[in-house]
């Protein structure tokens, strides 16, 4: 392990929740695994009337409460953390803020490197990108890269304002769009278990796969994110973002090699094939739902801080899908995802075609492979296999390989694996523009049309509406709630 070059990594909204719950239990893991540079130093930035001292306090209380840490290691950790009290609207405030940062620099081997992660709320991310690029423009020999949360605008139109903005002040390698699905191990696994096993990436097309389901639900609301969320909903906050790009990992072809550039080619090929929807599609092949009150006394989502009393905004949505390619001809994929559900899963289940010709001539089950991203990770496969006894009945068996059972504590925090590859430089999970404009692009044929369907009901602790039963029945299938 080589230790990350040093850097100064500079923190816009430092008070918040992102940075309180993840950034900085993710840095400590950096820290306490050897990874950061002792020349390294982290600015938080905000508005809030903070000492360094205080500032400091915050991190050790958020590191404390995610892992276990040692007095001499949060001491030395804590010594990297400094802050910055700003408005971060003002322009007059970044020349004070840009002559400290040149301060901390001094005497350290930082050499002009740096790393800015925005996580504030989205409508400033402009300004910031703005300031930065007019400020501090990239030094010859260093690194500049800039680190956003999504959302990335909220519809086609807004989200190619927001990239022509930051690309007026960043080169697009420069650029590391965040999404920390990314970043979970599963979904890094994807690509390995296809690519590296010549049991599976043959029959990965048409002639042996007879359909694929994704579910991401969530069994917990909206907690304190219902302004957001009621300007979003399920379609732009989960579908637009983590699920297309799990479904793009899955399903695109072989990329030429497995360098960044390749295979973030091969993904946005596969999602400019995702067929768009017309208005039949919306009538016939899409379900929204808002969770009303549960049997256990859970409020209904219209009653949620922050959110609109007559909301029609979606907390649920399922969705069959075709791909406009020879590889996946006529094979449907099928999403839901949604809060207040019965209980909080991601995973993948590839359906295989029933084999119809078995020994003597025996009932048999479609084979399986079920990827399992969270709570528990791990891999499942289902086969069919006679039953021991005189009598010929085959049976369905598994095997299982569960990651989390077998590694125990050793699958890394997604924004541990995303710093790392931000600091090197390697873009493979972050989003390119052409990944986020095929995305929204597809989101925005739904959203075009959505008043011509209905907003269903379901009750918190549920699966969703009876209605997404339906809908994947059309076609013969279920749910598989496995």
């Amino acid at each position: 392990m080589r230790k990350l070059e040093p850097a100064l990594f500079i923190l816009f909204g430092t008070t918040g929740d992102l940075a309180k719950k993840k950034l900085f239990p993710a840095l400590y893991t950096l820290f306490s695994s050897g990874w950061i540079h002792p020349d390294t130093r982290v600015l938080g930035v905000g508005r809030r009337d903070w000492s360094d001292d205080y500032f400091q306090e915050v991190v050790m209380t958020s590191v404390r409460a995610s892992q276990p840490v040692t007095g001499s290691a949060i001491t030395d950790f804590l010594d990297l953390f400094s802050y910055f009290k700003m408005d971060i609207t003002r322009d007059a405030d970044y020349d004070d803020l840009w002559r400290s940062v040149n301060q901390m620099e001094s005497g350290l081997e930082i050499n002009g490197n740096r790393l800015y992660f925005l996580s504030t709320a989205p409508d400033l991310f402009p300004k910031i990108a703005q300031a930065i690029g007019k400020g501090q423009p990239a030094k010859e020999g260093a690194f500049r890269r800039l680190m956003i949360e999504k959302p990335f605008g909220h519809d086609l139109a807004s989200a190619r304002e927001f990239n022509d903005h930051l690309r007026r002040h960043f080169e697009e390698h420069e650029i590391f769009r965040i999404d920390h699905y990314l970043g979970k191990e599963m979904l890094q696994n994807i690509l390995v278990l296809r690519f590296a096993n010549q049991l599976f990436e043959p029959a990965w097309q048409k002639e042996y796969i007879d359909h694929i389901q994704i579910t991401v639900s969530e069994d917990i609301g909206i907690d304190q994110r219902g302004g957001y969320y009621d300007r979003s909903g399920a379609l732009r906050d989960m579908v637009q973002s983590h699920i297309l790009q799990l479904m793009a990992l899955l399903m695109m072809n072989r990329p030429a090699s497995f360098d960044s550039e390749s295979i973030r080619n091969e993904k946005v090929e596969f999602l400019k094939k995702i067929c768009l929807f017309t208005e039949q599609d919306v009538m016939s092949s899409l379900v929204l739902g808002q969770y009303v009150e549960g049997s256990e006394g859970e409020c209904a989502y219209v009653d949620e801080k922050g959110v609109e009393e007559n909301s029609k905004t979606e907390t649920y949505a399922a969705l069959r899908l075709w791909i406009d390619c020879e590889r996946w001809q006529d094979v449907p994929v099928y999403i839901r995802t949604g809060k207040r559900m019965e209980s909080k899963q991601a995973k993948i289940t590839v359906v295989y075609k029933k084999q119809n010709d078995a020994p003597a001539g025996g009932d048999v089950d479609a084979n399986m492979l079920i990827i399992r991203i969270q709570p528990r990770e791990g891999v499942d496969l289902r086969y069919n296999i006679k039953k021991p006894g005189t009598v010929y009945d085959i049976i369905p068996v598994e095997m299982s390989f569960c990651q989390t059972c077998q590694f125990p504590g050793q699958s890394a925090e997604a924004y541990v694996k995303l710093l790392i590859d931000a600091w090197r430089g390697d873009l493979n999970l972050f989003a390119r523009w052409d990944e986020i404009e095929a995305t929204w692009t597809f989101i925005d044929s739904i959203q075009k049309q959505r008043e011509k369907t209905e907003l269903h009901t379901y009750a918190a602790g549920k699966n969703g509406p009876a209605a997404s039963d339906s809908l994947i029945e059309q076609t013969g299938h279920e749910w598989l709630d496995i």
